[in-house]
């Protein structure tokens, strides 16, 4: 639990000085990191990934617009919807602070036996169902 309390805390660190680097928000940040996984969103979208209100999710892009690091544009098939997507730039930025991390991670796997591995997708899925669940029991505001 102690390790698993470490990560935690140092995501949180890790995540506070990225968004420094980058001059924006937490919020802004997981924003972006969910522009980097799922690709381009709508403000909706984005509103559902983050739980927060459409109106809150508008502020976010608004603001991430204005530094640069999202644009908005129209959605190939729906002329009513907008999406926002990450800058290349940005990204780059992004995976430049972060390839460091990410690297020593995969060599940590790669350096797992198969089983070892199974072990480990098994835990840490199970780590993040009770997160979820945890996450889904507050209410939302």
């Amino acid at each position: 639990m102690e390790r698993l309390q470490e990560v935690g805390v140092l995501t949180r660190v890790v995540e506070q000085r990225l968004s420094g680097a980058l001059g924006i928000n937490a919020t802004d940040l997981a924003a972006m990191e969910h522009l980097t996984t799922d690709g381009p969103l709508t403000a909706k979208e984005l509103a559902d990934r983050l739980r927060v209100s459409t109106a809150a999710s508008t502020h976010i892009v608004d603001r991430l617009e204005k530094a640069g690091h999202i644009v908005r544009r129209p959605h190939a098939t729906d002329r009513r919807k907008v999406l926002v997507e990450p800058v290349a730039e940005s990204m780059n930025q992004i995976f430049g602070h972060l390839h460091p991390l990410l690297r020593g991670v995969e060599d940590l796997v790669e350096a797992l036996s198969p089983r070892d591995r199974d072990v480990v997708k098994a835990f840490l899925t199970d780590v993040v169902r009770i997160y979820t669940d945890t996450a889904d029991s507050f209410p939302q505001g």
